[in-house]
């Protein structure tokens, strides 16, 4: 690589870098979303089940594959805990990792300029800042697919057999993060070969190697599932429930069905997604062969995606995530065709405006975002208290984690008083709305209040209720 070649690369590094770490750690995770990944590391950090970690009430997790949580775990072992920071930090290196490799990608399509506005741009994306601060799976898998769409292009579109297996293992690593979605990079370069080659054109992508080592990395796991959960649970709970039907079927179809899918695009690709469509226009109007080859495998990669994820029965905006680097790339190619003096110094000062004001609105709201949380309270009362904690109609993980102690789903109020009157102990931590429509005031005497993710709730002490139990017992003898 030549010097301007590392100044560029420097460049969107330290770039990205800066902008994707600014604020890191500061805002709270305090959703089961956000929490249940730290929550199975730090299981695995005490107790070491690594193949199968379990939650608080000790059920082993099976409905996304570990690779996320052995990677919190890992940042988390020098310090032997898990924290906002150590749960946070994988993301936000593989959110760099995309980065780079949207660059990367550019340079070896485009050139040079299109590969630094193209990583520039996905750097600011509003679905790439947020998911670089997030806990969850989701910005792993995306390097992993971004990785796997460069070797894909590294390898002359399928031409050099000897990338392939390279390719398979990043795609069956990806499989690690979230189970069937790793699989969408292979649907991208399976529907790009087609249509540049037809149906003949898939024998270029066969590689016995490629495909033994793709299955060594995404059975294994499936394997031990299904040894664990049971046929039942595995089969019905696991491969239908939670990745074939929830990923490719829709209870019903309304006028959501249409609108979730392009807002939930629209927003993980703000504010540059506002570019797309004259990006889009241009390229539909390519000629030149060699341009129009490398800027179909964008057009496939955008219209693959979003359509795989927009007939999901999940729809969540992080899952539009894979957008992000094809859109940049597009917007980037766009940019270099621009016949304008001035573009570069348009693009910095557009890039700036953008970078100021995520960070004024991520200062502004960081701060609003954590007090929708408040366990002062509850940490002072049961700082000593070594009963075990359940929690009713609350985000039970979110206890979990920002209080460093398990905190069990009690599932059912009226049965978790009975068996306190029995003798068995434990403090129950429940929302107030709950608490509001029980038919008469519990036995257990409140002690703290406080407040997670905006949900108010009471702590009860069930001390009293074994005591009223044996006073009862005494006059009934």
């Amino acid at each position: 690589m030549d010097s301007p070649a590392w100044r560029r690369f420097a460049l969107v590094a330290v770039a990205g870098a800066l902008v994707l770490s600014f604020n890191f750690g500061s805002r709270l995770l305090l959703t089961n979303d956000d929490t249940r990944f730290p929550v199975l590391a730090r299981d695995v950090l005490v107790k070491g089940h690594w193949l199968l970690p379990a939650l608080p009430d000790g059920t082993t997790h099976l409905v996304k594959p570990p690779l996320a949580v052995w990677l919190i775990a890992i940042a988390s072992w020098p310090t032997g805990s898990v924290n906002v920071r150590t749960a946070v930090l994988p993301s936000l290196l593989a959110a760099i990792g995309v980065v780079l490799l949207t660059y990367s990608l550019g340079r070896r399509l485009f050139g040079p300029d299109p590969g630094v506005v193209g990583g520039l741009i996905v750097a600011t994306m509003v679905g790439i800042y947020e998911m670089a601060h997030s806990s969850m799976p989701d910005m792993v898998q995306l390097a992993a697919g971004t990785g796997a769409i460069a070797v894909y292009v590294a390898s002359g579109f399928g031409a050099k057999r000897s990338w392939l297996v390279l390719l398979y293992g990043i795609i069956g690593l990806g499989s690690l993060a979230k189970g069937l979605a790793g699989f969408v990079p292979l649907a991208i370069v399976l529907g790009d070969t087609i249509i540049a080659h037809g149906g003949v054109g898939l024998k270029r992508l066969v590689s016995i190697p490629g495909w033994v080592v793709l299955a060594g990395l995404a059975v294994p796991w499936w394997v031990v599932n299904a040894a664990s959960a049971g046929h039942k649970r595995f089969v019905s709970g696991f491969v239908f429930n939670d990745q074939l039907l929830s990923y490719f079927g829709r209870d019903a179809w309304r006028w959501q069905t249409i609108a979730e899918p392009v807002t939930f695009a629209v927003t993980v690709l703000l504010p540059w997604g506002l570019l797309l469509p004259f990006a889009v226009r241009r390229a539909l109007r390519e000629t030149d062969p060699d341009a129009v080859r490398r800027v179909r495998l964008l057009l496939v990669w955008l219209a693959t995606v979003f359509v795989l994820m927009a007939v999901s029965g999940k729809q969540r905006e992080r899952y539009y995530l894979p957008l992000c680097p094809a859109a940049a790339l597009l917007i980037g190619w766009w940019y270099s065709t621009l016949a304008w003096r001035g573009r570069a110094r348009a693009f910095a000062g557009a890039w700036i405006a953008v970078v100021v004001t995520g960070a004024v609105f991520v200062k502004l709201d960081t701060p609003h975002f954590n007090a929708t949380t408040d366990l002062r309270a509850v940490r002072a009362v049961l700082s000593q208290a070594r009963a075990p904690l359940f929690s009713y109609d609350l985000q039970d993980l979110a206890l979990s984690f920002n209080l460093n102690r398990a905190v069990v789903n009690a599932k059912n109020l009226q049965r978790f008083e009975v068996r306190v009157r029995q003798g068995e102990m434990g403090y129950l931590i429940v929302s107030d709305r709950a608490l509001r429509t029980q038919p008469g005031d519990p036995c257990m005497r409140r002690i703290a209040r406080g407040l997670v993710t905006r949900q108010p709730f009471t702590v009860l002490d069930p001390t009293g209720c074994s005591r009223r139990a044996s006073w009862a017992d005494r006059r009934t003898g």
